[in-house]
């Protein structure tokens, strides 16, 4: 099993519903790709978790780069891991517009991030301890 996160700037054009629609076939293609994981939207700014067999995620990455709804792509991390942090969402999404009482520790970390990411922060959202927390908390949402 391998993961790969990445951030990237979104195309100023890019609106909510623009998103909607990119999760739809997201969704679709890493169903059938055995894709899972999770997108993040903040200040204008994405953050992609996205895991599955090796080669399948890389070729999406590479799909992804070529995106023109987004520049700046940026790859913080990959790696082989045991299990997957997202094994049931094809694409798991949240967008940081809004208070929100559940990710507003996730808030500050991306926005930290975003502002330096030099800056020493644990978990930050390139490690691997960052989306198990991603993923609890979209959990605790669904069973509300």
């Amino acid at each position: 099993m391998y993961c790969l996160v990445y951030q990237s700037e979104a195309s100023a054009a890019l609106v909510p519903a623009d998103i909607e629609a990119l999760l739809v076939k997201a969704r679709a293609f890493n169903h059938d790709q055995g894709i899972t994981g999770c997108l993040l939207y903040f200040r204008g700014c994405f953050l992609q978790y996205l895991e599955g067999n090796q080669l399948k995620v890389l070729s999406l990455y590479d799909q992804i780069r070529a995106d023109k709804r987004h520049s700046e792509v940026k790859l913080l991390t990959h790696s082989q891991i045991e299990k997957r942090e997202f094994k049931d969402w094809d694409m798991a999404y949240e967008n940081f517009y809004g208070d929100n009482e559940l990710i507003n520790y996730l808030k500050l970390v991306v926005t930290d991030f975003l502002e330096d990411p030099l800056k020493k922060l644990s978990p930050n959202p390139s490690s691997v301890q960052f989306w198990d927390h991603v993923s609890r908390m979209l959990l605790s949402r669904q069973t509300r």
